[in-house]
């Protein structure tokens, strides 16, 4: 009487491969995404990956960056920044665009703490000649304890 036993098309037992599954599963932590924006790197191509912290800072300027409704199946993805170009820049106004982005960040990098928020205008004018501001986020990663900034021109 043989006996036989079954192997996965690289030659090991199903269950020494699931073991080596999972135990590689735990190991790695680290995210990885797509470097934004999206250049030209020698070494990587235009499509090249990012993680830790430089993905986060990217993941963070592309939310800011993306007006809502424009990304393709995620119609909630983004923010309306520009609808407040040509309103008054007062108190109002600054807390209005505050508590969106905090919204935002809350809803899509739940990863991060905000430690500041600022809303500045800006007196330079786009090409358009539009008005614009400069949003300045300090935040930090809380599985790592690292803080960094990210600042973003919208206009």
């Amino acid at each position: 009487m043989a006996v036989t036993t079954s192997t996965t098309i690289y030659g090991t037992p199903p269950v020494l491969e699931a073991k080596k599954q999972i135990s590689s599963n735990i190991r790695k932590r680290e995210r990885y995404g797509f470097a934004y924006p999206l250049t030209s790197n020698i070494n990587a191509g235009y499509f090249h990956k990012a993680s830790g912290k430089s993905l986060i800072r990217n993941n963070l300027m592309q939310l800011l960056k993306t007006d809502l409704g424009e990304r393709i199946l995620l119609p909630g993805y983004g923010i309306n920044l520009k609808k407040y170009l040509f309103q008054p820049m007062d108190e109002i106004l600054f807390e209005a665009i505050k508590n969106e982005i905090l919204s935002a960040i809350a809803k899509y990098a739940s990863n991060i703490k905000v430690l500041k928020l600022g809303v500045y205008p800006l007196d330079d004018y786009g090409v358009e000649g539009l008005q614009a501001i400069h949003i300045k986020l300090s935040v930090q990663i809380i599985e790592e304890d690292t803080t960094f900034e990210v600042g973003v021109k919208i206009g």
